[in-house]
C-alpha cells in the first residue's frame, strides 16, 4: 500500500505549510493527518503507507479522536479551504496534544 510518490508529495507539502524542510515529529504529525484523507483514520493502514510506528501514530489518534477531528472512518477537516493552512496547523497542535478543539 506504500505509495512512494504520493508520500514524498505529501511530506513535501507538509514541509511546505510549517517551513521547515526536514523531517521532524511535527512534519510525522502532519504527514499522519494528510495521509488519514489519502488512506482513512486507521493507524494501521497510516502506518502502512508511511512506514511510521504504529505506537507513533496511536498516541496522536487518541487527540484526533477526542476533539472530533477523526470521526468514526472520516476525517473531520477544512485543510482545504481559504486559509486551510492555518486550519491544518492548529489540528497538527490538537495531534500532538498542545490544543484542544472547541
Amino acid at each position: 500500500m506504500k505509495h512512494p510518490t504520493l508520500l514524498k508529495s505529501i511530506k513535501k507539502e507538509v514541509m511546505k505549510i510549517h517551513g521547515i524542510t526536514e523531517e521532524t515529529d511535527t512534519i510525522k504529525t502532519g504527514v499522519i493527518l494528510l495521509s488519514s484523507v489519502n488512506v482513512g483514520p486507521n493507524i494501521k493502514k497510516i502506518a502502512k503507507f508511511t512506514g511510521y510506528k504504529r505506537s507513533e501514530i496511536a498516541k496522536r489518534s487518541k487527540n484526533l479522536r477526542e476533539n472530533s477531528v477523526w470521526v468514526k472512518d472520516k476525517v473531520s477537516c477544512d485543510w482545504f479551504e481559504k486559509d486551510g493552512s492555518l486550519a491544518f496547523i492548529l489540528d497538527c497542535m490538537v495531534a500532538d496534544g498542545t490544543l484542544q478543539r472547541a
